[in-house]
């Protein structure tokens, strides 16, 4: 009786660990087309242009940002402050320093169609500062980045082109990198995309099924081993 309740579980158990392996291997599948940014050299220069070539499992946000040349350390008031001024005649908070504007319009020959605008700096790096590009209707910081009418990217391959509407004086001629943001991240993930974001955690997960299977692989071991076992004594009996 034990033996064909043994041997039911252990199949049971492989046929579960089969099918968490399967999982696996598809959310992977769809981390890896997912997690990754998509870097764009551009020249800050009106009427300049640059193409990338984004693909996405489902529709997604248009998340950027603008990458310009550091070090960290460096002055770079052009850039702009992240600090808002409360108490403006229209209650709106307003930033104290946005920044120099860079204006850039984006197109993907299907529909999409936006001019984003470069908030004030936002973060930096050993060697670079960011800004946000936000559309116009965003840039003042009032509205998050999931609200509507923020761009969508269509599922699939999308052929985006960027064309320099406006660059500030101090950024003319300058060559930065224009940053398309994953959907999925630890600190935000699009609406939509948890399923996707689990993949983050990957390593924990392929950590707990290799354990399963070297667990189950002893348990199978160490019941053929008792099985051949009975088999010998019986055949001894004989």
């Amino acid at each position: 009786m034990w033996r064909t309740f043994f041997k039911t579980s252990l199949a049971v158990g492989w046929l579960l660990w089969l099918a968490a392996m399967a999982w696996f291997a598809v959310g992977m599948l769809r981390y890896v087309q997912s997690a990754d940014a998509t870097l764009t050299p551009i020249i800050l220069t009106p009427g300049q242009t640059a193409r990338a070539e984004v693909r996405r499992i489902r529709e997604a946000p248009l998340w950027m940002e603008a990458r310009f040349g550091g070090p960290m350390g460096s002055e770079r008031p052009e850039l702009g402050e992240y600090t808002t001024r409360v108490g403006a005649p229209d209650a709106t908070p307003r930033f104290v320093n946005p920044g120099q504007p860079v204006r850039i319009r984006v197109r993907d020959g299907r529909g999409l169609d936006v001019v984003v605008a470069a908030a004030p700096r936002s973060g930096a790096s050993a060697t670079h500062f960011y800004r946000k590009l936000w559309p116009e209707s965003h840039v003042d910081g009032a509205q998050p980045e999931t609200a509507s009418p923020f761009p969508k990217l269509a599922k699939g391959k999308s052929d985006l082109t960027f064309t320099v509407e406006e660059a500030g004086p101090a950024f003319q001629g300058e060559q930065i990198e224009l940053v398309i943001s994953s959907p999925i991240g630890l600190k935000r993930t699009a609406p939509g995309w948890d399923d996707v974001s689990t993949f983050i955690f990957w390593p924990f997960i392929a950590a707990m099924l290799g354990v399963w299977a070297l667990v189950w692989a002893g348990l199978t071991w160490w019941y053929r081993r008792r099985g051949r076992a009975a088999c010998r004594w019986v055949r001894a009996q004989e």
